[in-house]
């Protein structure tokens, strides 16, 4: 995966509603990127760790955030429940 492009997909829905179940390092990792959109680099330097480490931590925390939506389907009901709202308008 790569994390760009899921940056502009589902990570940061995914983030939005999954995010408190990651460990603190994770999810401070995974704000820096997407609601602070620092670099991994940047993050890397910040945290004390390799750029590598950084998409790896990313790459991980979206992956696992998928399974929990997989078995929970948060994120789908959500939608459902948006779009039964609009219909009834």
């Amino acid at each position: 995966m790569d994390v760009r492009v899921e940056k502009e997909s589902s990570f940061t829905e995914l983030f939005d509603t999954y995010g408190e179940l990651l460990t603190p390092r994770r999810k401070e990792i995974c704000a820096l990127y997407l609601n602070f959109d620092l670099s991994l680099g940047e993050i890397g330097e910040e945290k004390g760790i390799s750029r590598q480490s950084v998409s790896d931590c990313l790459r991980t925390s979206c992956e696992q955030m998928k399974e929990y939506d997989k078995k929970l389907g948060v994120i789908a009901l959500k939608k459902e429940i948006a779009r039964l709202k609009s219909a009834q308008k």
